[in-house]
């Protein structure tokens, strides 16, 4: 999901004689982020490898483990596009195919499309899933679960044709096409090529309520595991979202990518990391500028959160992952992680002076993305909200003007001369953040 400016936005298989960390190696983190994520009841679990060495620990509440199983979410694409690149590999498609050659037709989808088009989020497909995620979650309908999700694709977007747009849709269709083409079911695939041979004993192709050490998902503050059902993982997020899996599963599964050809030839995984845009290549989610050389791919799903990234060159790795649809402070933990790997202080947070910026609370209005925002003053503590994306990020004060969003990497500052509005900064876009009046 994007939104301008993308606001929201095991042990190794053949060991490579790796050391194993012991935990008090990210203890600043630990001890930075633990009390205040106990205090909002959540959880984040961490794993950075660095110098051939792997340090994990667990945040906050619930004991969250490099262990613990959870739902990876979009991330699965990652797996999707490496079983379609072993299909290009054995001479079994190609990458400029049309889609037509392996899918009936399909409504409003054009069978001219590439396959190369939906690696790269380039078809301007509709989203199907999108916005009927929490009504299908939540249903008690079992026709719901059972739905030929691809017979529902919503009218195209033109305008987006050849240009990245993220869309699941195209990951759903990659599962067709490869279930087509092996006469194997998608699941199958993932067991058969992935999970057995890189020995990722704690990695299932969906979710289901009896797989052990599952986290107990969380959503809007609530324990939701009474409304957990395979089919709406196995059937609905399918190839753009079902996997469940294990820090360290998910440790094997990236270094065996990278820097093995157990997954992919080198070619294969070059065209991963090259192909498609500026964004987005093959399945992977390219480097931002504020964090260059780092490839991955995040996920979110009802109850559980992912964020990853790997720099090929240093072979450095952090994996983090929450039970809850966002990771509470992510932008402030990743921040802090790449701290820890390039060896340079994680600075503790500052308490906000209330005197001076409490008089900012109240509703905002973000005209670029024509967003609603909202700052509001909880317990002493500061909240920078999101109502219609479901983010709620914990402001900190970062100098006598500015203010802190820890989840997205939102900066709030003051304006001379106004009681009102503030500068809003986030990943280089600028712009002014305008607090409305209650009769606007």
């Amino acid at each position: 999901m994007k939104t301008l400016p993308h606001f929201s936005l095991v042990l190794l298989f053949l060991l490579h004689g790796m050391g194993f960390a012991q935990t008090n190696k990210v203890d600043r983190i630990t001890k930075k982020y633990s009390a205040q994520l106990a205090v909002q009841n959540q959880g984040v679990a961490i794993l950075v490898k660095k110098n051939d060495s792997i340090a994990t620990s667990s945040l906050g509440a619930f004991d969250l483990t490099a262990n613990t199983v959870f739902n990876i979410g979009s991330a699965t694409k990652t797996f999707t596009a490496i079983l379609i690149l072993q299909e290009v590999e054995k001479g079994n498609l190609q990458l400029s195919d049309p889609i037509s050659a392996y899918l009936n037709p399909i409504p409003n989808v054009a069978g001219t499309l590439s396959i190369a088009s939906l690696l790269s989020h380039e078809s301007g497909l509709g989203e199907v899933i999108g916005s009927s995620l929490e009504t299908i979650f939540y249903a008690k309908n079992d026709s719901l679960y059972e739905l030929n999700i691809v017979a529902h694709v919503p009218k195209n977007k033109p305008e987006k044709i050849g240009k990245f747009d993220y869309c699941n849709t195209n990951y759903i269709l990659l599962g067709k096409i490869l279930e087509k083409v092996t006469d194997q079911s998608y699941f199958d695939l993932l067991r058969e090529r992935i999970f057995m041979p890189l020995k990722m004993k704690d990695t299932y192709p969906y979710v289901h309520k009896n797989i052990p050490h599952l986290a107990v998902p969380f959503h809007d503050a609530k324990a939701v595991t009474a409304y957990l059902d395979h089919r709406y993982f196995a059937n609905i997020a399918y190839a753009a979202g079902s996997i469940a899996s294990t820090l360290l599963d998910m440790e094997t599964f990236y270094t065996a990518l990278f820097e093995t050809e157990l997954l992919l030839k080198k070619e294969s995984l070059q065209m991963m990391m090259t192909s498609g845009n500026d964004t987005y290549g093959y399945g992977l989610f390219k480097p931002m500028a504020e964090h260059p050389n780092f490839f991955g791919h995040g996920g979110n799903n009802i109850g559980y959160a992912f964020r990853n990234g790997y720099n090929p060159a240093t072979k450095e790795l952090y994996l983090l992952f929450s039970n809850s649809r966002t990771i509470p402070l992510q932008d402030a933990l990743i921040t802090d992680v790449h701290a820890y790997l390039n060896n340079k202080v994680i600075e503790s947070f500052q308490q906000i002076d209330l005197q001076r910026f409490k008089k900012y609370v109240g509703n905002y209005l973000l005209k670029e993305a024509d967003l609603n925002l909202s700052i509001s003053l909880e317990d002493d503590r500061m909240y920078l909200i999101s109502e219609a994306q479901g983010i709620k990020g914990e402001l900190t004060q970062k100098s006598e003007t500015v203010l802190y969003d820890t989840t997205v990497g939102v900066t709030l500052t003051i304006i001379d001369g106004e009681n009102q509005n503030l500068t809003f900064q986030q990943n280089g876009f600028t712009t002014i953040l305008h607090k409305m009046n209650s009769k606007d």
